[in-house]
């Protein structure tokens, strides 16, 4: 097997797979990068959230490193990016 220089390592509660995917909770995204998989350091960590609101809205969060960097709202079909 051909080794990669970027290596992504997913966290998704509701899939046992690592290919593309769609999540209802959220996921988080550690992004790799060296020789291999077993060569690798850690270049950035990348989260995305969802909670359902009170109101019916639902908010999306999406953090880099643990800082949070954008997030949006989705109200029926209308969404408002922050």
């Amino acid at each position: 097997m051909k080794s990669s220089p970027i290596y992504n390592l997913i966290s998704n509660p509701g899939r046992t797979s690592d290919c593309s995917f769609g999540s209802s909770e959220g996921f988080t995204q550690d992004i790799r990068v060296g020789t291999s998989r077993t060569n690798s350091h850690s270049l950035a960590n990348i989260s995305v959230n969802r909670f359902q609101q009170d109101d019916g809205t639902v908010l999306f969060q999406l953090f880099l490193d643990g800082t949070m960097v954008k997030s949006g709202i989705l109200d029926g079909k209308t969404f408002d990016l922050k």
